[in-house]
């Protein structure tokens, strides 16, 4: 009897390797020189950096400018405490008042209201931990008269100095993919970044002892005065589910097109790594990405 069964032609050994290729090039990136391999995760653009050193260790699309989201916020901080320090600011006894505008910016909330006053301690935290675009509205609105008054203005919108400022920094340390259009990061086609100018900025931002200190806070308790002069307590829990991880900060980001967004920093006893990872498929995946990306560059540099 003939069997109707056909055998297919065995392959060849140039055959089988293009094989095997194609299966690592679906699992992983695979660097200009051939021989190095990186994770294959759904992020558009990654970076991992020295924190240090400033050394950019390994990257995919790091130059790419992209929407960033609420990774805008650190250069709000940045450029609030840079203000801060010039003017010998004492930021637990110094207050901001809530404006209206700044109240209804929509978004992910501090939970601030019109009226309000808030030290500008607390706004840090607002601002990094629940990512509170009303937190980042009121140090822009506040902060932005300081911008005013360097230039000699009268009777303008502080907002827009505010932002003049925030890209006055970016050119100081040369973010040349960088340019900033509010103090939030909400959908905004010229509020731009790469993961690499956020690599900058955030390495830039970790020499200082506060601000480690605010990204790498958890729960952060304040006490607010409102415009009848009433207070009330309120809580401010970290969006950065790393922290419960080993990780100490940075910032997360999420809208819809700058898709899910992280930056990151993690310490071993010997070294310290900012990992930045832009455009993720989802929310869920800036956590497992990041610690993907994290284990796999310590298993490079052993």
């Amino acid at each position: 009897m003939k069997s109707n069964h056909i055998r297919q032609k065995p392959k060849s050994e140039e055959e089988r390797f293009a094989q095997r290729l194609q299966q690592v090039k679906n699992t992983y990136l695979i660097g200009a020189d051939e021989k190095t391999f990186a994770p294959r995760i759904t992020a558009k653009s990654w970076i991992i950096v020295d924190s240090q050193s400033g050394d950019v260790l390994y990257s995919f699309n790091e130059n790419q400018r992209r929407e960033i989201a609420s990774i805008t916020k650190i250069m709000t901080f940045y450029v609030v405490l840079n203000i801060c320090q010039t003017m010998n600011v004492q930021t637990n006894n110094t207050y901001a008042e809530v404006s209206l505008q700044a109240s209804l910016v929509g978004g992910t909330t501090a939970d601030l209201l019109k009226g309000d006053i808030v030290s500008i301690e607390d706004l840090f935290y607002g601002l990094m931990l629940p990512s509170g675009n009303d937190a980042a509205m009121t140090l822009a609105e506040n902060f932005g008269i300081y911008a005013m008054y360097q230039n000699k203005i009268k009777g303008k919108n502080p907002l827009i100095y505010f932002i003049q400022e925030m890209n006055n920094k970016a050119r100081e340390l040369r973010m040349t993919q960088t340019t900033y259009a509010n103090p939030h990061g909400l959908n905004n086609k010229n509020n731009l970044s790469s993961a690499y100018d956020v690599s900058k900025l955030c390495n830039q931002l970790l020499k200082d002892d506060f601000f480690r200190q605010v990204v790498n806070t958890k729960i952060h308790f304040s006490t607010i005065q409102d415009e009848e002069g009433f207070t009330r307590d309120i809580i401010w829990e970290n969006t950065n589910k790393l922290l419960y991880q080993g990780f100490k900060g940075i910032k997360t980001g999420n809208t819809s097109v700058a898709g899910p967004c992280l930056a990151s920093y993690y310490q071993t006893t010997s070294r310290s790594f900012t990992i930045v990872i832009l455009g993720c498929r989802n929310q869920e995946d800036r956590w497992s990405e990041t610690m993907q990306l994290l284990q796999w560059c310590l298993s490079q540099i052993q």
